[in-house]
């Protein structure tokens, strides 16, 4: 009998901004009505119909195209993305409207002098009204306390935005509509499906935590692969048979359950190869498997969770996804998968 780990860890980045609405087109000819919120590169931020979404700049129409290069040409204030008039205020060489520039706790304006704390969602805050605010676990956004729904504070300690929250995944069957989702991504890219016996569980961070200690790993955790396998010589039924149990944090956002899912079923993968290496190569791996899924998402929370890996400081999960990501860059699918099962290492029975 022989035992296989994995784990996920995960990091938050914080991100951007806001702004006003059209029709827009697509070159194949759909339409939908959104604002304008952002313009990253060569993508743009939509807000439809209350869903903040990332779209390439390219798949639009031309004079969808010009509307965006004419947006981009107006300074605008970093919190309402609307134009800058005469009633601004300077902070640290970003000028605000003097109305926005204001602490979401106590209400009143930013004055010379004032500390203050600002995620890139448009919240901004005193650092002595700190304390009354909660952090996004996922996406790093600021809240009120005061004003925030009980369900946003979990038992185990961990705390969500309402957006965040609506999103969770707090249910099995939502969980295998997340699974069924990761697969029909992993299976195009040469991902497939485990022949061993696999259970997914939702755990809050204490069994989690308990789990992972069994096998030393530590860190932020959002979910954890263990496999056990059995290799049987002659009698009526050789053969190597597994059993996974992955373990997820409950309340994830769906998006980030399908990242976090996607990297643990890498973890699957690998470990029914035998395939071994160093951590920043398989975790590395495991979170290029992860990044394929939040490319197909169109959401601004994809764009987020993708900039966290890539920005990510950790030998392991961060250098070794940049190292993979600039693999696969070179390469395709097919030869990378093919270069991870040259390292296969099988036990040796005796």
């Amino acid at each position: 009998m022989g035992f296989l780990r994995a784990s996920f860890y995960f990091f938050c980045l914080l991100y951007t901004i806001f702004s006003w609405g059209r029709t827009w087109t697509t070159k194949a000819g759909s339409k939908s009505d959104g604002e304008l919120f952002e313009v990253l590169g060569d993508r743009i931020g939509l807000l439809i119909k209350g869903r903040e979404y990332h779209f390439s700049l390219s798949r639009f129409t031309q004079p969808d195209q010009e509307y965006v290069r004419n947006w981009k040409k107006v300074t605008r204030c970093p919190i309402c993305s609307k134009s800058l008039g005469t009633r601004t205020i300077d902070a640290g060489g970003v000028k605000y409207h003097t109305s926005c520039f204001r602490c979401m706790v106590c209400r009143s304006g930013f004055r010379g002098g004032d500390q203050f704390r600002r995620d890139a969602w448009k919240g901004m805050v005193h650092v002595k009204h700190f304390q009354s605010t909660g952090l996004c676990g996922t996406c790093s956004r600021i809240f009120v306390k005061r004003d925030a729904n009980p369900k946003q504070f979990f038992a185990d300690g961990r705390m969500s935005c309402i957006t965040c929250l609506k999103d969770g995944v707090f249910e099995g069957a939502i969980l295998k509509e997340v699974e069924n989702r990761v697969w029909k991504t992993l299976t195009r890219i040469g991902i497939s499906k485990p022949v061993g016996n696999l259970s997914i569980r939702l755990v809050d961070r204490g069994l989690l935590n308990q789990e992972a200690l069994k096998i030393n790993a530590r860190g932020n955790l959002r979910g954890l692969t263990l496999t056990k396998y059995k290799i049987v010589r002659g009698g009526r039924n050789p053969g190597t048979t597994f059993d996974h149990r992955i373990y997820i944090l409950y309340g994830l956002p769906y998006i980030e359950c399908e990242s976090v899912l996607a990297h643990e079923f890498a973890h699957v993968w690998l470990n029914e190869r035998f395939i071994e290496s160093s951590p920043p190569v398989v975790e590395g791996f495991c979170n290029l498997v992860s990044s394929a899924v939040l490319e197909k998402e169109k959401s601004k929370l994809a764009s987020v969770l993708l900039e966290n890996l890539q920005n990510n400081t950790s030998l392991a999960y961060g250098v070794g996804y940049r190292k993979m990501k600039a693999n696969l860059a070179q390469k395709n699918w097919n030869q990378v998968l093919l270069e991870m099962k040259r390292k296969s290492k099988p036990p040796q029975l005796k």
